[in-house]
């Protein structure tokens, strides 16, 4: 059934930072023999490769690692000879206004014209909705109970949250979730599928995008450019923070600044920020500022760092189409881990546009929107392949067995077991520039370091 949303042009508009700039490894500049990058990690270009078939720099999966391995006690939970019962738990609503609003939507869509073509392997799917848990602890693992005791739930599309409440509810009864892999509960499980993996890698991992994303904003040219992270003070962007840290060092680039000095309620006085951040290169400012927060704190710390001076390159995972007018964020950049959905050049991207156009009228093609739909596509593909006899073990078996799911040039490969514990080294860059979006290279992938 068609979805109708109305909203205020910059409503729900916010994205945890965190969530795109963990998985960048696009590419780089030239190649030549391994080196160190004097953070630990081999150098391995980086270059520029297709979103299929990144190196996953030799790391060695060990299965023992993963945690709820245990076999489900109903593993036929939400089945019946004619549906399949899907629910999914995300934060539409938060204190700062930020949201993952529109994922709810882009699910629907992509179920809907499943059930429309018939379904899979004869089953429809009975999807009952996304839970909002506000962004908080207690209303999310309390969702999450919903979802499982009441709603009996066959799987979680999409988990989009920041809070990991829900996990010791789905690891005891086994419930598989597929999402965007911006929480820790979609690393190193046998039950978390994030459709760019799980976005906290160890610590003796990384990737050579960041370096990549950053010298392509300079036209492509490799240099140590300097640069300042600026998160928001919680549990996932503080790992994020540290996480772009390593990665950047590891890439070649020269951290200066790497905080989180916005408050999670949101940016109120920008000015002890910008301060710290202009003065963070040696009493300079650096030459990239990488912002890891809610839109709303990206905006106004934006604005202020133009106001006070800066002139360097300011990049964001804030892409979304309705920014386009909005004259305050011109020039910036917005770092996405697929390629976003700015015309119908690429046939996934086409397909996924003509069915929010049916079946969400009015809904734009956001990342939270399109993280939906890629999330739902991905679950549909996999319990396509698990067949009629499907059973939520049977699934996880199908999924955790040398499996591969993509959207050719739209959503780059992602290979399990292997992304439980890395993401997949891929993104885009684009510009906001004139009141549009222009995509500053295409969807490109690099490759995984291993500390050596």
């Amino acid at each position: 059934m068609p979805i109708m949303r109305r909203s205020s042009r910059y409503r729900a508009l916010g994205v945890v930072g965190t969530v795109l700039a963990l998985g960048l490894a696009a590419c780089g500049s030239s190649g030549g023999a391994p080196a160190s990058t004097g953070s630990g990690f081999l150098k391995v270009g980086p270059t520029a490769g297709p979103p299929s078939g990144w190196s996953d720099g030799g790391y060695q999966v060990n299965n023992a690692d993963l945690k709820c391995g245990s076999k489900a006690a109903d593993p036929t939970r939400g089945v019946t000879s004619d549906s399949i019962t899907i629910g999914g738990l995300a934060y539409l609503t938060s204190p700062n206004g930020s949201s993952m609003a529109g994922t709810d939507a882009g699910a629907q869509a992509r179920f809907d014209r499943a059930n429309d073509e018939g379904g899979i392997n004869g089953r429809k799917i009975k999807f009952v909705g996304v839970l909002d848990d506000g962004q908080d602890v207690t209303r999310n693992a309390q969702a999450a109970n919903k979802l499982v005791e009441q709603d009996k739930i066959f799987a979680a599309v999409p988990l989009m949250t920041s809070n990991t409440g829900y996990l010791d509810t789905f690891c005891k009864n086994v419930v598989p979730f597929f999402g965007w892999g911006f929480n820790q509960g979609y690393c190193a499980t046998t039950i978390g599928f994030g459709i760019t993996g799980c976005q906290f890698a160890a610590g003796n991992l990384a990737n050579n995008g960041l370096a990549y994303t950053v010298n392509a904003a300079f036209g492509g040219q490799p240099a140590s450019h300097t640069i300042a992270f600026v998160g928001v003070d919680n549990d996932s962007a503080r790992a994020g923070v540290t996480t772009l840290a390593a990665y950047a060092k590891a890439g070649g680039l020269h951290v200066v600044y790497a905080q989180n000095p916005i408050p999670a309620s949101g940016l109120t006085d920008p000015t002890p920020v910008v301060q710290a951040v202009m003065r963070s290169n040696n009493g300079q400012p650096p030459d990239v500022v990488f912002h890891t927060s809610d839109f709303q704190s990206v905006l106004k710390l934006t604005t202020a760092l133009k106001a006070a001076g800066y002139t360097g390159k300011q990049i964001s995972p804030t892409f979304d189409p309705r920014l386009a007018a909005l004259k305050d964020l011109d020039g910036a950049y917005g770092t996405v881990q697929w390629l976003p959905a700015l015309d119908d050049a690429n046939p996934a991207i086409r397909q996924m546009r003509a069915d929010l156009a049916k079946y969400a009228p009015g809904q734009a093609a956001s990342l939270a929107t399109m993280a939906g739909y890629f999330a739902a596509d991905m679950f549909l593909t996999a319990a396509q392949k698990a067949g009629r006899d499907l059973t939520v073990d049977k699934l996880l078996s199908v999924l955790n067995t040398n499996y591969t799911y993509e959207l050719p040039g739209a959503l780059p490969q992602t290979r399990w077991p292997l992304n439980h514990f890395v993401a997949t080294p891929c993104s885009t860059l684009a510009q906001l520039k004139d009141g549009a979006w222009h995509l500053v290279g295409s969807l490109s992938c690099g490759s995984v370091l291993v500390k050596k």
